[in-house]
C-alpha cells in the first residue's frame, strides 16, 4: 500500500485573528486538536504527521508532538495557495504519484479522527482521486483534505471527486473562537 502521510499547514502570519493557529481553544492552543486527531486516526502512522510552518513559535508549540517542516518564507505569504505548499511538502517527504496527502486545517478545532478517518476511507473505498470536507451547505469548509500525490501535477479537470459533510467551524475571528468554544461546551 502507497504511503499516508497528514500535513498540517500553519503559518503565522494570519492577519483577522493574529497568531490563530496557536491560539487558546478552551485553554489549548488550536493547532494541538489538529494533532491529536491526526494522532488518532487509524490510518496515519505518528512518523507521518507533519507541520509546515515558517515560525519559531508555532514550532515550539508542535515539535514535542510531530515532526516539523521548515516552510520557506515565500510559501508562507498571504496569497500562496496551499496547493503549493503541498507540493513543496510532497517534493521534501519525496512522496510517490500514489502515496496519499492528508490536508488538515490547523483552525478546525472540532475535527475529530473519525472524521478524517472517513475521508480517507471514503477516497480509497470509491477509488476517488480526491476526498475534502464540506458544510451542511456543501459548502468547502477546509478542514480535511484527502488526495493522492498526482492530483497536484495533474493537468486538466481533476475527476473523481468526494466529499464528506461536517458542520466544523473554520476559524478565522475572535467570533469564530467563541462560536467553537461554544458549541464544544454543548451550548
Amino acid at each position: 500500500m502507497s504511503e499516508i502521510y497528514a500535513l498540517i499547514p500553519a503559518r503565522g502570519g494570519s492577519k483577522r485573528l493574529p497568531r490563530k493557529n496557536i491560539y487558546p481553544v478552551m485553554g489549548k492552543p488550536m493547532i494541538m486538536y489538529s494533532i491529536e486527531a491526526a494522532q488518532g486516526s487509524r490510518f496515519l502512522k505518528k512518523d507521518n504527521i507533519y507541520v509546515s510552518t515558517e515560525d519559531a513559535e508555532i514550532k515550539e508549540v508542535v515539535k514535542p508532538y510531530v515532526k516539523v517542516m521548515d516552510r520557506p518564507m515565500e510559501l508562507a505569504l498571504d496569497h500562496v495557495w496551499t496547493q503549493d505548499v503541498v507540493n513543496h511538502f510532497a517534493e521534501q517527504v519525496k512522496a510517490d504519484k500514489d502515496d496519499l496527502i492528508v490536508i488538515i486545517q490547523a483552525n478546525s478545532p472540532q475535527l475529530t479522527s473519525e472524521i478524517i478517518d472517513q475521508c480517507i476511507d471514503m477516497l480509497l473505498t470509491n477509488k476517488l482521486w480526491q476526498v475534502h470536507t464540506v458544510d451542511e451547505n456543501l459548502i468547502n469548509n477546509g478542514a480535511v483534505q484527502v488526495l493522492y500525490n498526482f492530483v497536484g501535477q495533474h493537468q486538466g479537470k481533476v475527476n473523481y471527486n468526494g466529499v464528506v459533510i461536517t458542520n466544523l467551524v473554520d476559524v478565522h475571528t475572535l467570533e469564530d473562537v467563541h462560536t467553537v468554544e461554544r458549541q464544544m461546551k454543548g451550548n
